[in-house]
């Protein structure tokens, strides 16, 4: 997270002192590594420091930094657009390197995961970091024995029990622990095993890899990004020609996603993954029909007048739905449902499959609504939210209230 921040942080430097396009186009591609990274980590991180009863809604915090973040910028647009071009867009890009300040900040006072700690046999620190987020010294001494447990490979599973059983007589003692814990190394043969089990998967590591990728596959698939960054461009289309109101519906925009992922982390808890995802999927469809139907009402004239509010309701109800299921939920149940020996990579390899499809999506969008006509790509997009709730529905496992090693 410390690389990701720096990463960024030189970044937004370079875009904001740019004085040509290949200047600016490195600083973004050097702020899209770094968002990469942390893309990854962050909910890793979350997910391996959380107990159960609360890992849904501390997984979401980096969905909703994310629409925070999405948010501010609309809102610095809004706000710097009045001051001269020349100056402007150095402003709004440069300005994010305080936020990887921020982080390169918060990242030198928290602790290191400690399923990572059991995995490099540190396992005195690992104990150590449990003890300090768990409700007790009890609670922290059995997640130990089941990260241990969980960290073995296959073959090694009854070494492992025993192991733990030792480790367990141990805790109450002062013997150091890491003489006693068999786990893997994390060495280079280690990581070449886990590559080849997920590029030649096992049946039980193929469902879970299918649930994650595909996951992955629908949120961006049903078109969220292109809504967020083409949605002026939408607007116009749809008959809403004043620059200050595209500027200002797209940050209602940013403020609906923003409040509806906080409802959603108010329930991820307590009314599970799958029902609100089933609901977010719903959602997502009508919406999309709807901002659909706004483009067909320009083709008659007594209702043209009703497009442009249409596609914004249709869209600041997509956004609502999305991040009430969609958005938070692919990054927490990717870092849920992979074993521990198989998580961080596991977590790479689908968060690669976002990222890869919203930068395939966004570089084509203009290219489809000018094959399909906009009303076509929204009915398109409605269509691939109706298979999503079908996915969620026959795929996707329920993973509240369960520890990951449960999960494993």
């Amino acid at each position: 997270m410390l690389v990701a921040a720096a990463i960024v942080l030189f970044g937004c430097g370079v875009m904001g002192l740019s004085y040509s396009y290949s200047l600016l186009l490195l600083g973004r591609i050097l702020t899209g590594i770094g968002i990469g990274f942390s893309y990854v980590i962050a909910p890793l991180y979350v997910a391996e420091v959380s107990s159960p009863a609360t890992r849904g809604m501390l997984i979401s915090f980096p969905e909703i930094m994310l629409n925070v973040g999405i948010l501010l910028g609309y809102v610095s647009t809004f706000c710097l657009s009045g001051l001269p071009v020349t100056i402007n867009w150095r402003l709004m890009l440069g300005l994010g390197g305080l936020l990887a300040l921020g982080l390169a900040g918060g990242v030198l006072i928290i602790p290191e995961s400690p399923r990572w700690l059991v995995v490099q046999r540190r396992t005195n620190e690992a104990l150590s970091v449990l003890m300090k987020i768990s409700s007790s010294d009890e609670e922290a001494e059995l997640r130990l024995a089941d990260i241990i447990l969980a960290a073995e490979p296959k073959n090694s599973q009854q070494k492992a029990a025993t192991s733990v059983l030792s480790v367990e007589m141990c805790l109450t003692c002062d013997t150091r622990l890491e003489s006693l814990t068999p786990v893997c190394h994390g060495n280079d043969n280690e990581a070449a095993g886990v590559w080849r089990e997920l590029l030649c998967p096992s049946p039980k590591t193929q469902k879970i890899l299918f649930a994650a990728l595909g996951l992955q596959f629908f949120q961006q698939a049903s078109g969220i990004a292109v809504l967020i960054y083409y949605a002026p461009s939408i607007f116009s289309k749809a008959g809403f020609h004043s620059k200050s109101g595209d500027l200002g519906v797209t940050m209602t925009i940013g403020v609906a996603k923003t409040v509806f992922i906080l409802i959603a982390t108010c329930y991820l808890d307590t009314s599970g993954r799958r029902p609100l995802l089933l609901i977010s999927s719903f959602g997502m469809t009508a919406s999309m029909l709807m901002l659909a139907g706004s483009f067909l009402l320009l083709n008659f004239a007594s209702a043209a007048g009703f497009a442009a509010p249409f596609a914004v309701l249709g869209s600041i109800s997509f956004v609502s739905f999305f991040s009430m299921g969609f958005g938070p939920m692919s990054g927490l149940l990717a870092s849920e449902i992979f074993p521990l020996r198989l998580r961080a990579q596991g977590v790479s390899l689908s968060m690669a499959m976002n990222r890869l499809l919203s930068g395939i999506l966004s570089l084509t969008f203009l290219s489809i609504i000018h094959a399909l006509s906009p009303a076509g790509t929204f009915f398109l997009f409605a269509g691939v939210s109706t298979i999503a709730t079908v996915f969620v529905y026959l795929v996707i496992p329920e993973t509240k209230g369960r520890s990951l090693e449960e999960l494993s």
